[in-house]
């Protein structure tokens, strides 16, 4: 087919929702002006593409760089914009392929194309997505390197275990492939105190409120124990003479595998320590003065490490750099050891007077690992930081100039290049300004929904709702159950009070949340004697705004309020939905499941009672046609059916299903729940 041009680009993308939702005659009475064949094609990169694919060891998240390369072409025609959705697959190599591990969501719009300071075009703009997962992980002497596989869609979600890309329709798409380190296990070194850990675990397992800190009050040893355990626990950093050793076969050049050392005495004052360390090259046949001649030659030295990608959560609010190792060897030692660190610093321009502000610099580990693929393994970089002096007043995305120096080993102290490592700008979205008086407490998202989709009334979702952790659509009137998750302004009111109390609208108990949660960085939230928990926020990593977790387990609902010292307060209404779905068939004269014969009429009932159904559907395999749908409803009910089965098939099975539309612990919808049973029939 001819390759449209720019106009009818826009136009196919204008045209592209309507193709997808209709079908035959519907799509006919359309009269698009983009050819059909057009929308078989996959994988046009015109707008948006997948940048890099890395993976976050400390929140253990895959990440995926997005780059919108257009100023329009994402809203058609709304004011919310249009979403790019990537999709992650996991292949640990192990012979068991691809793993679906998930999709994530992002909102884009159109924005035109504005000047930077330097005159130059603000574009590509690069969103990251990021995608928490569990992987499997192994010991310290065996690399865990999976492939990652990352599907971009437009407008789309794709499909679900769709790796090789056959079941879905990909127009507006990309996808790459790369490869991970995953962590190793930390416990279980050869000399870790295990048995002297035995009582202290026990009491963790057994009392849960109880922190680590407060165990070790319990016995004088114990907390001498837990310094021991934190001390095995430490992987050890390799000594000069260590390294020498360790890279004598890898020819790795000593102004690299002594550079930290080299670092720390020119930033140093005092004369003996240079006196110290020449003496500990000499002592390695090593000149001092040669490396230090070779190392003044080496400025943005990408041989070993390189930053290829920048960009920014849009949902956390945090700084992504992705960095690509090269090499199999100089990082300073295995993945026993505490190897060695790449450094990202972040600085961004403020668009009103051209300033730069240092955002702050963040950390990731890397090791010497045997077998590095040629294409590299690929890290991510990220640094939660909080836009707030930044933001302006407007509806959609605000863009800013981010520069990003990477610098191993060493942490960087300006903006330029350094020795090993490099520099990279980009454009980046940050979210507008919140809806906020400037007054009292603000709550955002409940249950993982904006506040502003959750009808105030009825305490259900609304049209349009989305999930805040990745933005995937949920169902219109979609009740709340499990782990409520509350989020609002954190860092406008970092290091100050609040409490959380919820009101029983049907019973009108009221009752104020006491009990300590966690937040996403492993720190615990508890409150203070007079009932208080403190404001976290992007200083202490608390990037995705926590207030409270809490479990209600009710089906009543909710007023969720979050009160400050000052008796300013905010709130908002849930309705819950927490007793499971139940579906339930029965077949008649079902005492021996083979005695069905075939070709005879089988007959049963089912009931379904489900608060806020979605849907119920019932059918079989134990017709002719694979599947047969028996009966779908919208509303709970208790009916019969009867359904002929077929006269060549031996055995099959009817089905029901029962969809709630209910959210479950605030990050995805209910998947519901089936009852079925197994048809056996024979000849007559």
């Amino acid at each position: 087919m001819k390759s449209l041009n720019e106009k009818q680009l826009l136009v196919a993308r204008q045209e592209f929702t309507s193709f997808m939702s209709l079908k035959g005659a519907e799509l006919s009475k359309l009269k698009l002006k983009t050819p059909g064949a057009f929308f078989k094609q996959k994988m046009n990169t015109t707008y948006e593409a997948l940048g890099c694919v890395g993976y976050h060891a400390a929140s253990k998240s895959l990440t995926a760089t997005i780059h919108i390369k257009r100023a329009i072409g994402y809203s058609g025609g709304s004011v919310e914009g249009t979403y790019e959705y990537v999709r992650f697959y996991l292949d640990y190599q192990d012979g068991d392929g691809w793993e679906d591990m998930g999709v994530v969501g992002v909102n884009v719009n159109d924005i035109p194309t504005q000047k930077d300071c330097s005159d130059a075009p603000g574009k590509p703009i690069d969103y990251v997505v990021e995608l928490m997962i569990e992987p499997k992980r192994e010991f310290c002497s065996v690399p865990n390197l999976p492939l990652v596989r990352a599907v971009l869609s437009w407008n789309t979600i794709p499909e679900e275990n769709d790796p090789e890309l056959t079941k879905g329709t990909y127009v507006w798409s990309d996808k790459k492939d790369v490869q991970i380190q995953i962590e190793p296990r930390k416990f279980f070194f050869p000399d870790f105190p295990l048995f002297e850990l035995d009582d202290i675990l026990s009491k963790a397992i057994f009392n849960p409120s109880l922190s680590l800190n407060q165990i070790a009050q319990i016995k004088p040893q114990y907390s001498d124990i837990i310094k021991n355990a934190q001390f095995k626990m430490a992987p050890k950093s390799l000594s000069f003479s260590e390294l020498v050793k360790h890279y004598k076969k890898e020819k790795v050049a000593p102004q690299r595998f002594g550079y930290s050392f080299l670092k720390q005495v020119s930033n140093s004052p005092f004369l003996s320590n240079f006196k110290d360390l020449s003496s500990l090259f000499e002592i390695n046949n090593i000149s001092i003065a040669e490396v230090l001649a070779q190392l003044n030659k080496l400025k943005c030295n990408t041989e070993y490490e390189e930053l290829i990608c920048v960009g920014a959560d849009y949902h956390r609010e945090a700084l992504v750099g992705t960095i690509k190792i090269k090499k199999s060897s100089g990082y300073s030692g295995g993945l026993c050891s505490a190897g060695s660190k790449e450094f990202v610093s972040f600085w961004v321009q403020n668009d009103d007077d051209c300033e730069w502000t240092h955002a702050g610099t963040t950390t990731v580990n890397v090791y010497d690992i045997q077998n590095v693929p040629e294409d590299g393994l690929f890290y991510s970089a990220v640094l939660p930081y909080s836009f707030l002096g930044l933001k302006k007043d407007q509806p959609k995305a605000q863009i800013l100039k981010v520069r990003a120096v990477l610098s191993w080993s060493v942490a960087p102290t300006g903006m330029d290049c350094v020795n090993f490592g490099n520099v990279v700008e980009s454009y980046i979205p940050i979210q507008p300004k919140t809806d906020w008086s400037g007054v009292g407490p603000k709550l955002k998202y409940v249950g993982g929904i904006s506040v502003e989709k959750i009808n105030p009334s009825t305490g259900l979702t609304m049209a349009n709702a989305r999930f805040d952790y990745n933005a995937l659509p949920t169902k219109e009137n979609s009740g709340f159950s499990g782990v409520i998750v509350v989020k609002g302004l954190t860092n406008e009111f970092e290091g100050l009070k609040y409490k959380i109390k919820t009101t029983n609208l049907n019973t009108s108990e009221e009752q104020y949340i006491t009990k300590r949660f966690l937040l996403d960085n492993d720190l615990f939230s508890t409150v203070d004697d007079d009932g208080y928990f403190t404001y976290y926020g992007d200083s202490s990593n608390n990037s995705n705004n926590i207030l409270a977790r809490f479990s209600p387990g009710t089906d009543d609902k909710l007023r969720i309020t979050i009160e400050h010292p000052d008796d300013t307060s905010y709130s908002t209404v849930i309705q819950m939905n927490s007793t499971r779905p139940k579906a339930l068939l029965t077949i008649n004269n079902y005492g021996d499941c083979s005695h069905f014969v075939k070709g005879m009429e089988i007959s049963g009932s089912f009931e379904v009672a489900v608060a806020f159904l979605d849907y119920y559907l019932l059918t079989t395999t134990i017709t002719d046609a694979n599947v047969f749908e028996i009966e779908r409803g919208e509303t709970s009910k208790i009916g019969e059916f009867s359904v002929t089965s077929s006269e060549t098939k031996n055995c099959g099975s009817i089905t029901l299903k029962a969809v709630p539309r209910t959210i479950v612990n605030s990050v995805t919808m209910h998947t519901g729940v089936h009852d079925s049973e197994i048809i056996c029939l024979k000849d007559a």
